[in-house]
């Protein structure tokens, strides 16, 4: 087991957000629920952080990154998304975070570059 030097949260999507995917042309949710994409929500590494205080103020600086990260999974047409502002952003995600992020595989780490995949 090895401590890793980062901090992690993840983002739970919530009603608000399961209702813009909804409302969504063209998409395909069947056999998807709310509580689907809660169980499988994505993780984010942030800097090892002291304190759980540390990880919000990365959350807070970065979060017009995450939100565009999370629409952008599920539509690429930027018209069709909400207000990128701090509010619509807590409205639509609950966040459960940790400052120990502990590894327990034995391979080591390794890194990519983000790339989006086409929903198309």
């Amino acid at each position: 087991m090895y401590e890793v030097n980062r901090s992690v949260f993840l983002l739970m999507p919530l009603e608000p957000f399961w209702a813009w995917l909804q409302s969504l042309p063209d998409m395909a949710l069947e056999g998807l629920s709310l509580a689907d994409l809660q169980r499988d929500a994505n993780a984010y590494l942030v800097p090892p952080c002291d304190d759980v205080d540390d990880v919000w103020t990365e959350i807070e600086t970065r979060y017009q990154e995450i939100f565009a990260a999370e629409l952008a999974d599920w539509c690429e047409d930027e018209s069709l998304w909400p207000d990128v502002h701090p509010e619509v952003f807590n409205d639509w995600f609950d966040i459960q975070l940790s400052t120990v992020v502990t590894d327990l595989a034995r391979q080591d780490l390794s890194r990519e570059a983000f790339q989006p995949f086409s929903l198309n």
